[in-house]
């Protein structure tokens, strides 16, 4: 697992976002819905790394009232991109101290699911999307590795393992999957991937070609060498 803990029989994963909404003082200017959107997709992301399907959903919103629905909304369309239904979301919102900039969190609780996974060392190993951060997202929407095709492959079989790409970048990802190994990437593989624009995908050998038609645009086979 990546960034996900088990908590009894279920995955408990979790993701934040500061700053980044619709407040004047917000550091990046984004709809809330956009915003949850984002927030909700990592946390997703790091349920399928964990081989789980999220079953209840709980939203920290540090934002006010106004912002909860918004929310919501942004949280649903993750699930609508991946043709689920959407499980219960409950939570809290901070309405009793009027806050200056935006803020949620994001934690879902799921189900490991029975798959017959390969072990990574085994697996051809691509990027999918670019590493992007901030008003990059919002300018280059289409470089992000899209949640649709990830959860069709992974559902399939195609795809093996999920690895999401984070705040650290890819090098720092690929040493936790591989240990002291040098990445060999056209990306810049120390630039942070912000809300995972960037996933790591463990693909059958015998599955590469289809992947590939799968996945046409800012696909990449990894290599790496000792470091």
């Amino acid at each position: 697992m990546r960034n996900a803990i088990k908590v009894g029989e279920l995955i408990a994963t979790t993701d934040n976002a500061a700053a980044i909404g619709e407040k004047a003082q917000d550091v990046v200017s984004a709809s809330d819905k956009l915003t949850a959107y984002f927030t909700a997709r990592v946390t997703f992301l790091e349920q399928l790394a964990a081989n789980a399907l999220p079953s209840h959903i709980l939203l920290a919103n540090f934002s006010g009232d106004a912002a909860w629905s918004s929310y919501v909304a942004g949280i649903q369309q993750v699930f609508d991109e991946a043709g689920l239904s959407c499980p219960p979301i409950d939570g809290s919102t901070e309405s009793n101290m009027p806050t200056l900039q935006s803020g949620l969190s994001i934690t879902m609780l799921g189900e490991q699911q029975k798959r017959t996974v390969a072990e990574h060392e085994q697996l051809s190993w691509y990027t999918y999307g670019l590493p992007l951060v901030g008003n990059e997202v919002l300018a280059q929407p289409e470089d992000v590795a899209q949640l649709q095709p990830i959860f069709e492959a992974w559902k399939e079989g195609m795809v093996q393992q999920v690895w999401p790409v984070g705040s650290k970048g890819l090098q720092a990802e690929f040493t936790r999957l591989f240990g002291k190994q040098q990445v060999k990437s056209s990306l810049d593989v120390e630039k942070t991937a912000g809300p995972c624009a960037v996933v790591l995908l463990g693909i059958h050998p015998e599955k590469e070609q289809i992947a590939q038609k799968n996945f046409s645009r800012n696909f990449e086979k990894l290599r790496k060498t000792a470091l």
